[in-house]
């Protein structure tokens, strides 16, 4: 019998920018248990280190189009692949502009094609998508041997192309030893941080509005928004708890309004912050907040409960089925706003509690979401697909 390696490829973003797709790709080719399993090689989908410039239809694109896929193509010719990986994308222009054909051609060549959804908003999307582009994709998603989603509630996205038994489940995973309880610095006392996209997909504008009520009752609360605001959604168009449209509001007249209010202060932009800048921030941090419409699994989020923050946030995507409300932080409905200030206001007046569930939280990632756990977990997924 060969002991030889089984050929996969994986295709996605690497960082820059630093954000959950990127830092999960990075976090897969590095690992030992998937590089001792298998001949990784590596496609590199971003061509843009700017986040804000993702989705953008311009020359750039067309012409990393073709790059993209001449190098596919090569690989799929000179490798001989088993498997190829490969993160979809929930919107109609990424399905029509790289995931269909993609798919279609790994096949063409005879490999194994596992695709991964890290996000909770496909199937709503799905539905506004234009009736020649829906019938390309659901011909593509029959063709796929294997559907990776960050939730077990999530495994309908993709009916009914692809069957329940090429369904399979990876949550997010975290350097339990980089992302440690253990640190010298001071916690601020009423720091809330909040990472991500500053858009209303995100819950920044909700955000914004709940900070008077709050920061009246609670003075030396201070919100510290870590990202970049954006214009214009292009991923997310639906509350993903509730099924409804998101109403998309501006998010720099949002920030216009509370630099020009007496919250001025209560206010910090950060902008996007990267390596021991965005530690000191999480480390520093009373409070993490994520108030997104919709997620697979917030990364951000897991970040901060590795290192032993409390937390507010949406039950969406994997948070509903992996946290519990009132043990691992408090959630809130995404969009309202009663229950955001209210998770916020249970957590400021009360040290004990913060504390308490912060140390829930480090048992909790440290127990379920290290990445080991989860690239054992991959591992299987792709041997049972290449049994399949």
């Amino acid at each position: 019998m060969s002991n030889k390696k089984a050929k996969i490829l994986f295709i996605g973003p690497t960082p820059p920018p630093y954000s959950g797709p990127e830092l999960s790709m990075q976090q897969f080719l590095e690992s030992e248990t998937l590089n001792d399993a298998f001949e990784i090689k590596f496609l590199k989908t971003n061509f843009r280190s700017d986040n804000t410039k993702k989705g953008k239809l311009d020359i750039s694109m067309f012409t990393n189009f073709f790059l993209f896929f001449s190098k596919l193509l090569w690989l799929l010719i000179s490798s001989k692949l088993k498997c190829v990986y490969y993160p979809i994308t929930p919107t109609q222009i990424g399905w029509i502009g790289r995931d269909v054909w993609t798919i279609l051609l790994s096949k063409l060549f005879g490999a194994k094609v596992i695709i991964h959804l890290r996000g909770s908003h496909f199937k709503l999307n799905f539905q506004q998508f234009n009736g020649v582009v829906k019938r390309l994709v659901g011909f593509s998603l029959k063709r796929v041997d294997c559907a990776i989603v960050q939730a077990k509630y999530l495994k309908d996205q993709f009916e009914p192309f692809v069957d329940s038994s090429k369904m399979a489940v990876l949550y997010q995973a975290m350097d339990i030893d980089q992302y440690s309880d253990s640190y010298d610095v001071e916690v601020e006392k009423g720091k809330i941080l909040v990472m991500g996209h500053m858009t209303k997909a995100k819950g920044y504008t909700d955000i914004l509005k709940i900070i008077p009520d709050l920061c009246q009752e609670f003075p030396y609360t201070k919100f510290y928004f870590a990202g970049n605001i954006r214009k214009g959604e292009r991923g997310v168009f639906y509350n993903q708890y509730t099924g409804e449209k998101i109403e998309y509001e501006d998010p720099f007249e949002a920030e216009y309004r509370i630099l020009n209010s007496n919250y001025k202060n209560n206010y910090v932009n950060l902008g996007i912050i990267s390596g021991e800048d965005k530690m000191k921030h999480l480390q520093t941090t009373d409070i993490f907040l994520t108030a997104s419409y919709s997620e697979g699994f917030s990364r951000s989020l897991l970040e901060a409960m590795a290192i032993g923050k409390p937390v507010a946030f949406t039950p969406v995507g994997a948070h509903r089925e992996v946290f519990e409300n009132g043990v691992n932080g408090f959630s809130f409905v995404p969009g309202e706003l009663e229950q955001l200030k209210v998770a916020l206001q249970s957590l400021l007046k009360d040290e004990n509690k913060r504390l308490e569930i912060g140390a829930n939280n480090r048992q909790h990632v440290v127990s379920n979401f290290s990445i080991q756990k989860i690239a054992d977990n991959f591992k299987t997924i792709i041997f049972n697909t290449l049994a399949s």
